[in-house]
């Protein structure tokens, strides 16, 4: 969504109108679920995408006609034969997609994309709100920081995933744009090099650390959101984790890994990998148990790391942790 945001902003500063355009919801196998998106302006698509092929098309077709006649749109697209609108798919799904017509004068509007853009920087967990009324759309934005802007709705609806529901008229769509998660990533050698850039590709936003200055550089990491110089024995001097966080481990020595096991299972991370072999596995394994922790806690822990696609070069095993990433993140949003 950042980067959609960005493109928008960047339109309407040069006085130009546009069309974002939104996949609300799907159901059966559809290209992409909700909560994608791409902004469309006179010449077809600036940015983003809603999954390609003949959806995609179509709803590139529908945008730059509904630029031209300055309005908002909500249309279903059927992915399997139908005698409504035949698209040549056999998918068997369907997707609901909202066509936003921009303003690039509406002042109100622009504060709001400021301001969700803002939140996404600053990595705050923040929603954007949408309803639609004939073809007249309103926005709305929430996070704890601003609190409600534009359009309010009850906070029961500002859910993990993308949600949508029908009010008399009007169809209504609430949007988690950030979710304020973080992966950690201990130790900045040659598969954290790696892996960095990858996932800066995916939206996840990276921290490297590492108790060595030129393993923590901008040099290094050109890529990395933040990078942190500390100690591996005493990580809770320098940062605090969260429910929603990411950990991986993958320092120069077992020691410092077994000691980072020790801290991160203090913390409520989300995900904690440690890369290793099945006998460093093992051992960490047993090691754990004989410091007291139980069999849960030391389940909390994927040893080895990654998805198991017989990696072995240091760009194979980034593509295979960021592989396991993108299916956590997605069982973590229930998506």
């Amino acid at each position: 969504m950042k980067e959609n945001l960005s493109m928008i902003l960047k339109r309407m500063s040069e006085k130009k109108d546009s069309i974002l355009v939104t996949v609300v919801h799907n159901s059966g196998s559809a290209p992409r679920s909700a909560g994608s998106h791409m902004v469309i302006g006179e010449a077809g698509r600036c940015v983003g995408t809603i999954g390609g092929g003949m959806v995609e098309f179509k709803a590139i077709n529908l945008a730059q006609e509904l630029l031209k006649e300055k309005r908002s749109f909500l249309k279903d697209f059927i992915l399997a034969p139908n005698e409504i609108e035949d698209l040549g798919m056999v998918c068997g799904g369907q997707v609901k997609v909202l066509f936003h017509y921009i303003d690039y004068q509406q002042e109100n509007l622009k504060k709001i994309f400021q301001t969700a853009y803002s939140s996404l920087e600053k990595q705050q967990t923040s929603w954007l709100i949408v309803t639609l009324a004939g073809d007249l759309v309103e926005v709305g934005f929430y996070s704890k920081t601003t609190d409600f802007m534009g359009v309010t709705v009850a906070k029961s609806y500002l859910k993990p995933t993308s949600y949508f529901w029908e009010e008399g008229d009007s169809f209504n769509y609430v949007e988690k744009i950030s979710d304020n998660s973080k992966v950690y990533i201990f130790g900045g050698g040659h598969v954290a090099q790696a892996l960095v850039p990858v996932l800066a590709g995916l939206n996840f936003h990276t921290i490297v650390y590492d108790d060595r200055q030129e393993f923590v550089s901008e040099e290094v990491f050109p890529l990395a959101d933040e990078r942190i110089l500390g100690p591996l024995d005493d990580i809770f001097s320098k940062i605090t984790l969260t429910e929603n966080d990411y950990a991986v481990v993958m320092t120069r020595g077992h020691k410092a890994d077994f000691s980072l096991e020790l801290q991160l299972l203090e913390t409520p991370a989300y995900y904690i990998g440690v890369i290793g072999s099945r006998h460093k596995v093992a051992l960490h394994k047993k090691q754990l148990a004989e410091k007291g922790k139980s069999p849960e806690e030391i389940e909390r822990l994927t040893m080895p790391i990654g998805i198991a696609i017989r990696a072995e070069t240091p760009e194979e095993i980034a593509i295979s942790i960021a592989g396991q990433l993108i299916q956590q993140r997605a069982l973590r949003r229930g998506t």
